[in-house]
């Protein structure tokens, strides 16, 4: 098993007899399971459909007979004594692309690559002080989508998110909204839950507890090392000493606050199936800085901090805890992995995060390892990935007032009249709303992840040469047209029907590949690329039914389909029983 428990390369995935490439796979293996190599050919305009290595010489005679005899093999050309050319028998492409006209996904079903196993995928963990900025949508689309393509894949993958409710950021949200609103409510306000809080958290911010500046390692735990006796701590020593009012204050911020996330989330697709809350560990967190010094793991140092001493020169101190006591987030997290890694026994724990969380991951990590060496360490992989910049302006920062809004983005995308005109209201799956998530999280998802991510403009957000998520969009809208309607009407010497058809078969391997490592940029860039295919070409409406086919599983597999895969699944299904029942 590789990283996060994931299939490696030395287990290759499982054939289906179903799938076109997998049926010559399987005849092949069968002489020999390493002799051979299978390589479709995905070209319109190519006379094969296949081709085969054999990386023995002496293998190519025995191979050459057994394909020749495959009855769904109409051809078979040898070339250079180790290479093989074969076309499929039209009527296996035109039985095929009939099940798949139809909703049925033959050769596309992936349940079977993971099946048994379970992850939970942590990642979005929002601070519950303020709304979704446009930096968070990279890790909400990394995130979706490697659970999705875990689902995919037969795994029992659930989301996670972790919500900061207890650090200095909460007290300063608290405060912010006695001063300056209190007793007033968002809706009394006219004003979305997490919108409003977050405002008044940023107003107390820039007014009253600006923050010095700290080492870049421990710049994501700058506000939580700022000791200030100001309201923020008031606020926050009272729900801690379960002052009354104070905790009816901290519950009414935070449930408004991630209300309003919630509702963000869900015009992108996304829920959590588990929520973890700060608030829910301020024992466990203090239990484990105790323990981490008895343990001889942690330090405390003289003036009362307690800290990680990471042996790094680049970081050479972790603080876990202020000198009053006050956990910071390092350690709050610590005290999750911990408790995690006592409740997950079999189970994979994968985290997103970006990169200015990158010393922290590593040296939580190593202080896990040695807090609780007889327990496997959670997360069991982390997937760090770069950080996002604007097109324009550069820095993205919710204080500083220079990050925009997720919500702001989505509504002023839904409004442009280019995406207006592809919209279907009242229609599943093709709304405005549903372009938008494919367009927004698609733009997201097609950058190779250890690299940093521009946020576009919104005419490039909607340019297809510029954003592969809007082109995907387009193909989705163009495939859903009510004129591709119809039963079943193959046609296998249709080049770009035979096309499409083979290109449905190699979805199964594409979504194998891309689990190995968890990187789906490569799976991302096939769905893109076939997109393209088709919205540059005149295509028959039997082309455009297996293509709603190959994007319900391409989408559904990278968490692009707002209403979820098997809403997708039962439409694909319901069109095709109605076009069916129209000529019975």
């Amino acid at each position: 098993m590789g990283p996060g428990g994931m299939r490696t390369m030395d287990a290759p995935a499982p054939l289906r007899t179903d799938n076109l490439l997998d049926a010559v796979e399987g005849t092949l293996r069968a002489l020999d399971p390493a002799a051979f190599r299978v390589v479709p050919i995905l070209r319109a305009d190519a006379g094969a459909d296949v081709s085969a290595i054999a990386l023995k010489p002496e293998a190519a005679p025995a191979a050459l007979e057994a394909l020749a005899a495959d009855p769904a093999i109409a051809s078979v050309e040898q070339q250079g004594g180790q290479r093989f050319l074969m076309r499929y028998a039209d009527e296996r492409i035109a039985a095929t692309g009939a099940d798949l006209e139809a909703g049925r996904l033959t050769g596309m079903e992936t349940d079977d690559l993971r099946a048994g196993k379970r992850a939970v995928i942590d990642f979005c963990d929002p601070n519950a002080t303020k709304a979704l900025h446009v930096g968070h949508l990279r890790n909400i689309a990394l995130g979706q989508a490697v659970t999705m393509a875990l689902r995919a894949a037969g795994v029992h993958a659930e989301r996670q998110s972790h919500i900061g409710d207890a650090g200095r950021s909460m007290g300063e949200a608290m405060a912010g909204y006695e001063r300056w609103a209190a007793p007033a409510t968002p809706a009394q306000a006219g004003v979305k839950g997490d919108k409003f809080v977050g405002e008044l958290y940023a107003r107390y911010v820039r007014e009253e507890a600006p923050v010095a500046e700290v080492h870049d390692g421990d710049a994501p735990v700058a506000r939580d090392l700022h000791e200030i006796d100001d309201d923020a701590q008031r606020l926050l020593t009272g729900v801690e000493q379960e002052d009354p009012q104070a905790l009816a204050l901290w519950r009414r911020v935070r449930d408004w606050a991630v209300e309003g996330q919630n509702e963000t989330l869900a015009r992108l697709g996304v829920r959590f199936e588990r929520i973890i809350y700060d608030s829910q560990r301020t024992q466990t967190s203090k239990q484990v800085a105790q323990l981490g010094v008895e343990r001889g793991v942690f330090v405390r140092e003289p003036h009362g901090t307690i800290a990680y001493l990471t042996g790094d020169d680049s970081y050479p101190v972790m603080p876990l805890t202020r000198a009053d006591g006050f956990p910071t987030h390092h350690l709050r997290v610590v005290a999750m992995w911990r408790d995690m890694m006592l409740e997950l026994q079999d189970c994979d724990l994968i985290h997103l995060s970006g990169d200015e969380w990158k010393a922290h991951v590593i040296h939580a990590e190593e202080l896990l390892g040695r807090l609780e060496p007889d327990l496997r360490v959670l997360p069991s992989r982390h997937i760090v990935h770069g950080m996002v910049s604007a097109e324009v302006g550069g820095e993205l920062s919710s204080s500083k007032g220079t990050a925009q809004l997720v919500d702001d983005l989505l509504d002023e995308l839904a409004a442009r009249p280019e995406l207006r005109a592809l919209a279907h209201e009242g229609e599943p799956l093709t709304s405005a709303d549903d372009l938008v998530a494919i367009a927004v999280l698609g733009y997201c998802l097609d950058k190779p992840v250890h690299k940093g991510l521009v946020m576009p403009t919104v005419e490039h957000f909607l340019d297809p040469d510029h954003n592969t998520g809007w082109r995907i969009a387009l193909a989705w809208a163009k495939a859903w047209e009510a004129a591709n309607d119809g039963a079943p009407d193959p046609a296998p010497a249709d080049p770009a029907y035979r096309h499409i058809v083979l290109q449905s078969q190699v979805h199964r391997r594409n979504l194998a590949v891309a689990l190995e490592d968890l990187d789906l940029l490569k799976y991302v860039r096939y769905v893109g690329h076939l997109s393209g295919w088709y919205l540059d070409g005149e295509h028959d409406a039997r082309v455009g039914r297996v293509m709603r086919a190959i994007l319900v599983s391409g989408l559904g597999a990278l968490g692009l389909v707002r209403a979820g895969v098997q809403p997708a699944r039962a439409e694909l299904l319901r069109r095709a029983e109605t076009a069916q029942a129209a000529i019975s």
